[in-house]
């Protein structure tokens, strides 16, 4: 079993790296008692999410504190330092300090309503200057020292926050992460075991089979009267294998599902696969989707991690053995498989499953050759790692597939038959198909070109141009395209990237506004906002997801709904239904004026610079789409609140109706609450 030692030491003794697994022979330490809890410290606290949680695009980065689904709790410092980084953002941490420790560790706060003074004012102070909402600050080290316990924030919901609640990290001086609950903070109690959610079981080569088939199987492990975990019945398969797992770790007091710390798989007793979420490197954030069933999860939503090391995996938070953890099942004995969970804490749970070894059986081809072609009703295919699959439904007599290829063909004898479907298995990296042929039947593949991990790739045809920098793949793409009138069709949306492609293409017909035209995505009948630029009836655009993407434009302008434009406050609501909000910017008296961003509530309201003086004179509050459409609210700010005047500047939008400045007595009464809070 992996250790996790929790003897306080000093920080010099810490392990000099934090890649490593800790083991008997080498325990990883980190230093006790010198961090102090950041919220309500010496009191119980509980959390909503642990280091290593599966989450959209990324594992979690820290611990999220809960606290008790409100805003406005003291946020102390965990220890003395300066703050080095200060951070407004409308997404991801949103409001966010950084403090840097002198052990090395830096500490990050997240999700934050408010800074405390001297902060609060001097990044006001920056916003005004660079009139902007947005900022990053990086103070020096005189500027703003800390005393470990200092109130330093107010927690709140800022960012892409799901609720209120302060997001804590510690990082390491190479700007990893680590894992909190490591520090010894016993204002966190767990004393409840993880537990098993589902198992899957994938076939990993071309000979592969579970229960007779070349499919990825899932399970539901049933708990046991001991508290251990098992399968309803042994399982058939054969060759190399890959589990994957989704388990969970619960806590005290709380009915979230946090990721576990620890997996260990052994397989007749040898231990072949561990995965320790002790610390990661921040570089490796886009890596977390080779490392989950990332085609699993965007068809249904489930998160599996992959309990083995997948091809282009650069992530060193598992040990494996000689076939990466991969199980070989050669024979055709029953084999032992157990996979145990740890949490931070060391409680556990056991899964028990047994696998069966069974080969795969040829399928006999007639002696004779058929006259004419059989019948057959339709193909379908897909790409499984390196495995392209056929299933042909409604074959007549069983029959090889004649694979086409730019020069030549040959024929690929049938796997397996299944639920009236007969199965063909070609390995894409010995043969890249332009068209199979299945009896009656030809279907095209839209192959282009296998595309290699690790360096520079450009495919180019007449009508687009895909551009591949050396990290842009974890691993080979075979790269599959279809050209449509009014987009591309690039893969599908279930193959991960690690990083940015370019992509160029020409339409079929010029749009009639090329100016407010942009690439979308498809994705679940959606349109979501990509970009790009336009040059020589070109339109090009880079990329971090694969699939369908289509042309799209975009002339009405953004909605905007004043509420409140009085000598104390202005407040609106904004939203844009195609590409989205980009700018916004508010002047009384041509004076900018900082307008705060809550995109969650499409709301956005003043924090003035000098808090004493009123606004009074013409209000102009602009808000612009990232097509470049805008609107415009024109009044005057008096003693009462006069009705706005409103109008676009796109040619094609129509005008904003008047008496939008009149709020609601509820929706005011809660603005007002809300900048009141922003205040403190």
């Amino acid at each position: 079993m992996i250790k996790k030692l929790f003897l306080p030491v000093l920080y010099f003794l810490i392990l000099a790296s934090y890649y490593s697994f800790s083991q008997r022979t080498q325990q990883q330490t980190f230093p006790k008692g010198y961090f102090l809890f950041p919220i309500n410290p010496g009191q119980k606290n509980t959390l909503a999410g642990v280091l290593g949680d599966l989450r959209s695009n990324h594992f979690h980065a820290g611990i999220d504190v809960r606290t008790q689904q409100r805003e406005g709790l003291e946020v102390l410092a965990a220890a003395d330092g300066y703050i080095s980084r200060i951070k407004v953002q409308t997404t991801g941490y949103g409001n966010v300090i950084f403090i840097k420790h002198p052990n090395g560790m830096t500490t990050v706060y997240g999700h934050l309503l408010s800074y405390a003074e001297p902060m609060g004012s001097y990044l006001r102070q920056k916003q005004y200057e660079r009139k902007t909402f947005d900022i990053e600050l990086n103070p020096s080290p005189e500027q703003f020292p800390v005393r470990k316990g200092q109130l330093i924030a107010l927690s709140g919901n800022t960012g892409g926050s799901a609720g209120p609640h302060l997001h804590f990290e510690i990082r390491d001086s190479k700007d990893s992460y680590l894992n909190p609950l490591f520090f010894d903070f016993p204002e966190v109690e767990d004393d409840v075991s993880p537990y098993f959610n589902a198992l899957a079981i994938r076939p990993m080569s071309l000979q592969s089979r579970v229960n007779g088939e070349f499919e990825r199987v899932s399970f539901r492990p049933v708990r046991q009267k001991d508290g251990s975990y098992t399968l309803s019945q042994p399982v058939k398969a054969w060759g190399e294998l890959g589990l994957e797992l989704i388990a969970f770790d619960a806590m005290n007091g709380v009915n979230f599902r946090n990721g576990v710390n620890c997996v260990e798989i052994k397989i007749d007793g040898q231990e072949i696969f561990a995965y320790n979420m002790t610390s990661f490197p921040s570089w490796s954030t886009r890596d977390y989707n080779n490392l989950i069933d990332y085609a699993t999860e965007q068809r249904t939503g489930s998160r599996f991690l992959r309990c083995y090391n997948p091809d282009g995996n650069q992530f060193a938070i598992q040990k494996t053995d000689a076939f990466r953890g991969k199980l070989q099942i050669r024979d055709t004995l029953t084999h032992e498989v157990q996979v145990t969970l740890f949490d931070s804490y060391e409680n556990s749970s056991v899964l028990r499953l047994k696998i069966k070894g069974e080969p795969p059986e040829d399928l006999p081809l007639p002696a004779v050759e058929p006259e004419g072609s059989p019948n057959l009703a339709y193909m379908k295919t897909e790409v499984d790692e390196n495995v392209f699959k056929i299933n042909a439904l409604g074959l007549s007599q069983l029959v090889p597939a004649e694979v086409f290829m730019k020069k030549g063909s040959f024929l690929l004898a049938p796997a397996y038959k299944s639920s009236g479907e007969t199965v063909y298995l070609l390995d894409l990296r010995e043969a890249l198909p332009d068209s199979i042929r299945i009896g009656n039947k030809i279907l095209k593949t839209d192959f282009r070109q296998r595309i290699v991990s690790d360096r520079v790739e450009t495919y180019k045809d007449d009508r687009y141009t895909i551009r591949f920098g050396s990290k842009s793949i974890f691993d080979t793409l075979y790269l599959a395209v279809q050209p449509r009138p009014n987009g591309l069709i690039i893969n599908d949306e279930d193959t991960p990237l690690r990083d940015a492609v370019g992509v160029s293409f020409r339409p079929d017909f010029m749009p009639e506004n090329p100016e407010k035209t942009h690439a979308y995505r498809i994705d679940g009948g959606r349109m979501r906002f990509v970009g790009g630029t336009w040059q020589d009836n070109f339109i090009d655009f880079t990329t971090r997801e694969l699939g369908n993407f289509a042309l799209g434009t975009d002339t009405a302008p953004p909605s905007v709904h004043l509420i409140q434009s009085n000598k104390k406050n202005i407040s609106a609501r904004i939203s844009d239904g195609m590409s989205g909000i980009d700018k916004f910017n508010a002047y009384v008296n041509g004076e900018w004026v900082l307008m705060n961003y809550d995109y969650k509530r499409n709301y956005i309201w003043s924090d003035k610079l000098v808090d004493s003086l009123d606004f009074e004179g013409p209000l102009r509050l602009e808000v612009t789409d990232r097509a470049g459409n805008s609107t415009l609210i024109e009044t005057e700010i008096k003693e009462a609140t006069p009705r706005p005047a409103a109008r676009s500047k796109s040619k094609r939008a129509a005008a904003v109706k008047r008496g939008k400045s009149r709020a609601k007595s509820k929706s005011s009464s809660k603005a007002k609450k809300s900048a009141k809070r922003r205040k403190r």
